[in-house]
């Protein structure tokens, strides 16, 4: 009898919270302080110029963002942007010129950090890419040598030197590295770590990823949590899927 009272409880409990959470107002245009902030954080400043532009006709008078939570910074958005063109574009030693030039100096004043890393396995990569082994083993000696032996390192360091043993190395098991995608998550990570450098910044953890990006995660995450609750019955969550439906509570 005991049992079932606590589960009736358990059940009610439940349902408030559910009854709380359905009552909670959203502004009508909050998926566009999402969608901004998300263009801001990358520093996409020509999408996020026109994505501006287009909203001043199809979207109500723009909160501000504070207000609702979207506390994203324009710190250092041009400079952002075009590094993030120049990484894409695979023009490395330019990248490194831009940083030597900005206010973000303080990333490369620790020739062992992240971001030299990323950035020094990037242009290795770049020389295989266009077949220059010969430049890319010199480089390899006088650059990416410095990281052996660190652990933090020490996986994409092989990885890198491994695209040497092959023929054909984007069709090996490292041909991921020569992808657009890894040119993406250097440019990821160099923005980032010029966010971190934002003397204004209050959460560490938010330079990593995007308001919208978090959101994702914590649906992705109560969809489980509701299906392991429900003892895995049911169709499996797919994040992409859901969002490809267009349907709202389709977990």
């Amino acid at each position: 009898m005991l049992g079932w009272h606590a589960k009736e409880y358990e059940a009610q409990e439940r349902m408030k919270q559910q009854m709380t959470i359905e009552k909670i107002s959203l502004p009508p245009n909050v998926s566009y302080g999402l969608v901004r902030s998300y263009l801001l954080h990358y520093g996409y400043e020509d999408t996020l110029n026109s994505f501006d532009l287009a909203g001043k006709s199809n979207v109500p008078p723009i909160f501000i963002a504070q207000e609702n939570g979207f506390d994203e910074q324009e710190y250092a958005l041009n400079q952002r942007k075009t590094l993030r063109q120049l990484i894409r574009n695979g023009e490395i030693d330019a990248a490194f010129a831009k940083l030597r030039n900005c206010l973000t100096i303080v990333l490369l004043q620790d020739d062992k950090s992240s971001t030299c890393f990323l950035l020094h396995c990037q242009k290795f990569i770049e020389l295989v890419r266009v077949g220059a082994l010969e430049e890319a083993v010199k480089y390899g000696r006088a650059e990416l040598a410095k990281f052996f032996g660190l652990d933090e390192f020490e996986d994409l360091v092989q990885d890198c030197v491994a695209l040497l043993a092959y023929e054909k190395p984007q069709e090996s098991s490292v041909g991921y590295l020569l992808e657009d995608s890894q040119r993406e998550i250097v440019a990821d990570m160099v923005n980032a770590m010029i966010l971190l450098t934002n003397p204004n910044v209050k959460d560490l953890h938010g330079c990593l990823h995007s308001y919208l990006e978090r959101l994702l995660r914590q649906l992705t995450a109560c969809c489980l949590e509701r299906r392991s609750m429900t003892g895995d019955q049911g169709e499996a969550f797919r994040l992409q899927r859901t969002l490809n439906s267009g349907k709202r509570g389709k977990c």
